[in-house]
């Protein structure tokens, strides 16, 4: 393994202590709200890049918007059922059970975020030394697997991105 698979580690592992901390509830918003925005973004970013000319600059825009958006309306969502949640989590065993899912999940979408991140570095890489690293990367080889699921679901405005960097 070498520094990058350490790193890449590291970002997975932090994101599931993050799930840690926050719980079962919220954690499972967090997964649930990324998916979501994805899908509704890409099947209604074009309504909102139409109203501002639809180049291509402005469908990035508009799906980094509506995905934001979508992304913090589901966590709120699940906030306020993790917080109504939390009565029950007094119970010793239940707070554990719940901050060990939490935890799981949060590893979940760590792995999901760094395989998507990863996906785009590769399709519009920004120096050879990130090249180089991620194709010596045992961690970034099977994130990028992951990821391959992930890239349909981004418009192909956000797919063309490299032609802005």
């Amino acid at each position: 393994m070498i520094i990058f698979d350490y790193i890449l580690l590291a970002i997975i592992i932090i994101l599931g202590l993050f799930g840690f901390k926050k719980g079962f509830i919220e954690s499972l918003g967090s997964v649930l709200g990324i998916v979501v925005a994805a899908l509704l973004a890409s099947r209604f970013y074009p309504l909102l890049a139409d109203r501002f000319g639809g180049s291509n600059m402005w469908n990035v825009i508009a799906f980094v918007i509506i995905f934001g958006l979508a992304v913090k309306i589901v966590g709120l969502l699940f906030w306020v059922v993790g917080k109504i949640f939390r009565i029950v989590t007094v119970l010793p065993f239940v707070s554990s059970f719940d901050r060990l899912l939490g935890l799981l999940l949060g590893l979940v979408e760590g792995i999901f975020v760094m395989a998507v991140i990863l996906s785009f570095a590769l399709k519009y890489p920004i120096n050879e030394w990130i090249i180089w690293q991620m194709s010596n990367s045992v961690v970034a080889k099977t994130l990028l697997s992951i990821g391959n699921i992930f890239v349909p679901l981004f418009p192909e405005a956000v797919q063309k991105i490299k032609s802005f960097l």
